[in-house]
């Protein structure tokens, strides 16, 4: 559990392989204050985990839910996953074209992170080695380094 102090920290979690009553509970035990979700359409056929719902969810706990698209991997483009090899290449056209085309809203959950100090950035995969989140977590933490810590989930 992370003590209620003033360390800013963004928080990197998955909700593959979890409930929904233990996603929630992560967030409550870790004080989270804002749930960002970068999933490009946030469907899920996992209960619980589609945009309304979570966001009904995390409102019911005083988390603020926000949503940026912009910032997800159209889904033709992770069709045909089959190694980790597809991955590295698919984050690396991720990091040449998505990141570069959306500095502001890269800036968007960093302000967000400075506001609200406990910050949760969140998509699908368990192993975030495996997800796009943890680029956009690179790529703030290369700006901002020593601002704030990273702990995932």
């Amino acid at each position: 559990m992370i003590p209620d102090d003033n360390r800013t920290i963004l928080f990197d979690i998955g909700y593959e392989g979890k409930s929904l009553e233990a996603y929630l509970n992560l967030l409550i035990r870790n004080n989270i204050k804002t749930l960002i979700d970068v999933r490009k359409n946030p469907v899920s056929m996992k209960y619980g985990f589609s945009k309304n719902l979570l966001a009904k969810s995390v409102s019911l706990l005083k988390i603020k839910y926000i949503h940026i698209p912009e910032l997800g991997i159209e889904s033709n483009k992770r069709q045909a996953l089959n190694s980790f090899e597809d991955y590295k290449n698919l984050f690396l056209d991720y990091e040449a074209t998505t990141l570069k085309q959306n500095v502001g809203s890269i800036k968007n959950v960093y302000d967000i992170l400075r506001r609200n100090k406990k910050v949760a950035i969140t998509c699908f995969e368990a192993d975030k080695n495996y997800c796009h989140r943890h680029k956009i977590v690179n790529y703030i933490n290369n700006i901002h380094s020593n601002e704030f810590d990273v702990i995932p989930l």
